[in-house]
């Protein structure tokens, strides 16, 4: 790590540079770029992509002198202030993210408030949707949480009486799985026979199946799987994960599925992104502004980790190989959000419409991505998009979702 001073009007690095150092910014003022949007920053740290050998997305340039702590990707876990820096990073990156989100939202050309109504509208599109504050998932958290802790029996009873209630197909697997678990732990002379009341074809896909599998017939032990089996949730398609306006408590972690944001407007939902496997999303909220600024809602099942402010920090003191995995997230999602503003500002309808269906295509079959989100982002009629789709050989169901 060495000291570096810039004077006012410096090009500290440009866009698809990679740069040379992480820089923490100890005195002055720093101008970031991000697309159109510009922003000042008197604290927090820069040059991020630097740690992950990433083209950046934004130019940065000093705006007074500013002193800044210039750091080697190589030498940030063997700093003695290693843990300060870390700190910084999430919430750094977190208002950048905001700030490059903000133009895709204004490109939109929507209001920032969708007023009281918004959960109606909401069930108006997705009649019967689950919200993650509903019961039953807090129930199955409390199951795992008695369950981390040796409450076996106290976790069986929590399951059992989930079992009666009418939930989607999907739920009842995932509670099937966890009456199967506790069955075996308490019962273990039965646990073949309880392991075999479930058919492999069936629950293969489900992340508690596959610890279920490993608890039985052992293996190496994967840290994410017994982390995810302590406090993670199973929801299914079509679950409220955050809503805009509401405040915000935790983040969460996708293992398995995707996951849309988007902005409500009466009966129009526009697509703001799509997150999927690996990606980790709600930082910027817990971090810096408190408040949701889109609703994100599950296009698949999906598997998850909510995080709450409180074990991010834990984490900075413990972990902090597991807070560059968040950082690295940050990242990719400005880049992904600079890539749909780039396919907004096509000029070109057909080129727009063809340029998003390719950005989109990769997840076609996993969740539903529906022709309007496609028609809504770009601004062109539905009919386009579903001309342009059916040209590159895909399916459009019923409900509008490609395949």
């Amino acid at each position: 790590m060495e000291i570096i001073v810039f004077p006012s009007g410096t090009k500290i690095y440009d866009y698809s540079e990679i740069p040379k150092y992480l820089y923490y910014l100890v005195d002055g003022t720093v101008e970031t770029k991000l697309f159109r949007k510009v922003q000042e920053f008197n604290s927090g740290t820069f040059g991020e992509w630097s740690l992950f050998n990433l083209p950046s997305q934004e130019q940065v340039i000093s705006t007074s002198e500013v002193t800044l702590y210039a750091i080697k990707p190589e030498e940030i876990f063997n700093l003695e202030h290693t843990q300060k820096v870390v700190k910084n990073i999430i919430p750094s990156i977190a208002k950048r993210l905001l700030l490059i989100d903000s133009e895709l939202t204004e490109a939109q050309e929507l209001p920032t408030y969708v007023g009281a109504d918004k959960m109606r509208f909401f069930n108006k599109a997705h009649p019967g949707a689950y919200k993650i504050t509903d019961a039953i998932f807090q129930d199955i958290l409390q199951a795992k949480s008695l369950y981390a802790s040796g409450c076996y029996k106290e976790a069986f009873e929590i399951i059992v009486k989930l079992m009666p209630q009418v939930v989607t197909e999907d739920l009842r697997k995932e509670v099937m799985i966890w009456h199967t678990l506790l069955s075996m732990v308490l019962e273990p002379e039965k646990a073949e026979i309880h392991f075999r009341r479930l058919n492999p074809k069936e629950y293969a896909e489900y992340l508690s199946y596959q610890f279920l599998v490993s608890f039985f017939k052992g293996g190496e032990k994967q840290e994410i799987l017994d982390i995810y089996m302590k406090a993670g949730l199973h929801i299914p398609s079509e679950t409220i994960v955050t809503m805009e306006g509401e405040v915000a408590s935790e983040a969460f972690l996708i293992l398995r599925g995707y996951l849309k944001a988007v902005k409500l407007f009466e009966d129009k939902e526009v697509l703001m992104s799509i997150v999927g496997p690996g990606e980790f999303v709600g930082e910027g909220a817990i971090m810096n502004s408190k408040i949701r600024m889109a609703t994100l809602y599950s296009i698949s099942p999906v598997d998850l980790i909510p995080l709450s402010a409180e074990s991010i920090e834990k984490a900075t003191l413990t972990n902090p190989g597991f807070i560059l995995k968040i950082c690295e997230s940050q990242l990719k999602r400005i880049i992904q959000v600079k890539q749909l503003l780039e396919i907004k500002n096509q000029g070109n309808q057909i080129q727009r419409t063809i340029m998003a269906i390719n950005y989109f295509q990769p997840i076609f079959g996993k969740a539903k991505v529906n022709v309007k989100d496609i028609a809504y982002l770009v601004d062109v009629n539905v009919e386009r998009v579903i001309e342009e789709v059916r040209r590159k050989g895909h399916k459009i169901g019923i409900d509008g979702s490609i395949s």
